[in-house]
């Protein structure tokens, strides 16, 4: 699927198609398919609205909770140790799924409340609590009755919005980021819906719910709206995408080499097109382009300036080589002529399209969706490289991309029991709780397959669609252990891409985007498109710079030069 905050990245951030692909999750994975449909917009290509705020990290994690990993639960691959996101431990991996599964939560989580939740869904909603034996069973364990109002996640913003608007706020309301950088004064409304938790979660009193203190840091001190911590957030893998491989059909071709440079993929690109064959090399790969020309993630600072990427010489060079890739015919026709995405994944499947950009998580889905059909369909991540053979440059995200809130007022015994909730519904993948929430009853919503892996029955799929999942982010894993070959290779290209990643000026620096910047990211890149597709001259970039400059980027240089200024970096 495919949403992040702004600081700890700037450029991309993830949007509805992404976020699934961040958070490590798969649609099919989730109830059959429920949260597919999400899966249209790609990353780093939402309007934003919202007055602009920042604050520096090393004020926010006075505020977040002490970290405490959960150690309930080992991968058979262990993670990736790292400081450049915040984290001590970046995923990790089962091979199998785990036979004895861990108590996350002895006891019950709640005390006999009922509370409401607003979560968003992408696909046909599942029955009512008082016909949804999946919701009776995960209430029953948890100790405390969870009715979801689950909205249109298509729509999902403007319903936030109007109840944010009307004061009618549940007990328990979602809202993703990329929702959140289109509401006007969301940094106002935060204060007056919504209750601060830090007096509940600051520190060691997290402690008291040990399965939210296993989140990382870095996704709490996106949780931190005016200087206070007011909500849970929902951890992202630390990579926004790849370049997606078809595996089996590069061994099928011994003659198809990974590319090391940008000719070597433009060469490649005319190898492997055979229009007759109904074979392209490409989707619209222009975002995983970006960093292969080394152009900064959103802002670099040199001499004493900022620069945005579309400013940089490498941001010229990208869109030539695209529209050398357009020109030559070597992108999918479907692409070409699709004034956004065509459906990529499909032909990707069907292998109309042999490379494409997409978040890591579609690994997990379309080897759900078609190996069943195909066993030898393989996927791979092609290795990074810079277009001239240079040592690479990778972007990462923002560690936290939805948040849950909790309604302001409730009282202090209520919005403990609310926090206990969510602590259950944060215990990660090879726990009970984790078990339950995802796949339900085992004989009633799903069975076990040869290798005790749940497999949804038609009642799972009608009733066990995602909610609770949204109430509580975990630590991310690769947890498809129905392919383990997939498994290794995703953790291996993540391991070996780590050591790329690029700071930007702005990292760990939670901030979010000028109103006027941020609606400006949309029609313009739509400016960019119609140059790589042929539509525009390439002479026309500099006017488009200066146009985008003129409405609202020079306003938000001050503003990013002033945040850094701030706090000591310029």
């Amino acid at each position: 699927m495919t949403p992040p905050p702004d600081g700890v990245s700037a450029d991309p951030r993830p949007t509805r198609r992404g976020f699934l692909g961040l958070v490590g999750l798969s649609a099919a994975s989730l109830a059959g398919g429920g949260l597919l449909s999400a899966c249209s917009t790609p990353a780093g290509r939402r309007p934003g609205s919202g007055g602009a705020t920042a604050a520096a990290a090393d004020k926010l994690k006075s505020l977040t909770p002490s970290f405490v990993p959960f150690q309930g639960v080992k991968p058979d691959i262990p993670g990736v140790t790292s400081t450049l996101l915040g984290v001590p431990d970046v995923g990790g991996g089962f091979l199998t799924y785990p036979s004895n599964l861990a108590d996350a939560v002895p006891g019950t989580a709640g005390k006999g409340g009922s509370y409401k939740a607003m979560t968003p869904l992408w696909g046909p909603p599942p029955p009512g609590l008082a016909d949804n034996a999946y919701f009776q069973a995960c209430n029953a364990d948890i100790g405390a009755t969870i009715e979801f109002q689950i909205a249109d996640g298509n729509t999902y913003g403007d319903k936030a919005t109007a109840r944010l608007a009307a004061g009618d706020i549940p007990d328990l309301m979602v809202i993703p980021q990329w929702e959140i950088e289109k509401m006007a004064d969301f940094n106002l409304a935060v204060d007056k819906a919504f209750e601060d938790l830090t007096p509940y979660l600051q520190g060691d009193k997290a402690k008291a719910y040990p399965m939210l203190a296993a989140l990382p840091t870095a996704a709490w001190t996106f949780s931190v709206f005016n200087g206070k911590l007011m909500s849970v957030p929902f951890p992202t893998e630390p990579f926004p995408y790849a370049l997606l491989y078809r595996k089996d059909l590069f061994d099928e071709h011994g003659d198809w080499a990974l590319p090391k440079t940008a000719d070597e993929l433009f060469e490649l690109g005319k190898t492997i097109t055979d229009a007759k064959a109904k074979r392209w090399a490409f989707g619209d790969i222009h975002e995983m382009v970006w960093p292969i020309f080394k152009v900064p993630q959103e802002w670099r600072y040199e001499g004493g300036k900022l620069v945005f990427k579309y400013e940089t010489p490498e941001w010229e060079q990208m869109i030539a080589f695209m529209r050398k890739l357009f020109d030559a015919k070597l992108i999918h026709p479907n692409v070409v002529s699709s004034s956004r995405s065509a459906n990529e994944k499909d032909l990707f499947a069907s292998g109309q399209i042999v490379m494409y950009r997409d978040g890591l998580g579609a690994w997990k889905e379309l080897l759900q969706q078609h190996r069943g059909k195909n066993p030898d369909f393989a996927i791979g991540a092609l290795p990074l490289f810079s277009h001239d053979g240079s040592t690479p440059i990778m972007y990462h995200n923002s560690p936290a991309g939805i948040f849950t809130f909790v309604k302001k007022g409730l009282g202090k015994d209520r919005t403990a029991e609310i926090l206990s909730i969510l602590n259950w519904c944060a215990a990660p993948f090879g726990s009970k709780e984790y078990e339950l929430a995802t796949y339900g009853v085992e004989g009633k919503h799903f069975t076990r397959d040869a290798k005790g892996v749940p497999q949804y029955t038609d009642l799972g799929r009608k009733e066990a669609q995602p909610s609770y999942v949204f109430l509580g982010g975990r630590p991310i894993v690769a947890d498809y252990v129905t392919f383990p070959d997939a498994v290794q290779g995703n953790l291996g290209w993540q391991k070996n891409s780590f050591q790329y990643i690029e700071k930007t000026p702005l990292d760990g620096i939670r901030h979010q985007r000028p109103s006027r910047m941020a609606g400006l990211q949309i029609p313009t890149e739509d400016k960019f498109t119609d140059i790589m597709r042929g539509r525009r001259p390439v002479s026309d970039i500099k006017q488009i710079v200066a146009e985008w400059r003129r409405d609202g980027g020079d306003e938000a240089r001050d503003f990013y030069m002033k945040v850094l200024r701030d706090n000591g970096r310029a």
